[in-house]
């Protein structure tokens, strides 16, 4: 995966966050994910596949997904329920969708799945040894989110 790939997924949630919850985020570290271990307690993960094949993750601590979900639905949420999960399925939904336009004028169409959800702390989410995976922190005032995105350009694909 090229670095400039993780761009369009960076401008995707942080105007999703605007847009459908009201939360401005800071985009912090860039880093290369080295092992499956996510370090948040909920996170939403949606495959990819076409002219590119991965998939991408957003991690939250649950307090912010609890803050973040409030926002969506504009009524608090205190507990982990049904409708947080479904939100943040939503939420990664919308980062796929959201960058799914750019890499199309870049000729790498592809079509997104349906988001899964695991919850837990120190779960983990496996992905193809041969494939970079990409990481970016976000702030939103003093907590912190990630999203990972691992894609792999298959030109040949349909």
């Amino acid at each position: 995966m090229k670095a400039e790939m993780i761009n369009p997924f960076i401008t995707a949630t942080l105007n999703v966050l605007s847009t459908m919850a009201g939360i401005e985020a800071k985009k912090g570290e860039v880093y290369i994910k080295q092992d499956d271990k996510m370090a948040y307690d909920i996170s939403g993960v949606i495959g990819i596949a076409g002219k590119m094949s991965g998939f991408v993750v957003v991690s939250f601590p649950e307090k912010l997904a609890l803050d973040i979900v409030s926002g969506f639905l504009g009524e608090p949420k205190k507990n982990m329920s049904k409708d947080v999960v479904d939100a943040i399925g939503e939420f990664v939904n919308m980062i796929a969708g959201g960058s799914k336009r750019v890499f199309a004028e870049q000729g790498y169409k592809y079509n997104i799945g349906i988001p899964n959800v695991i919850t837990g702390k120190n779960h983990t989410i496996n992905r193809p040894s041969n494939v970079v995976c990409i990481g970016v922190k976000f702030k939103v005032g003093e907590q912190e989110f990630v999203i990972e995105v691992a894609l792999k350009p298959r030109p040949d694909a349909d």
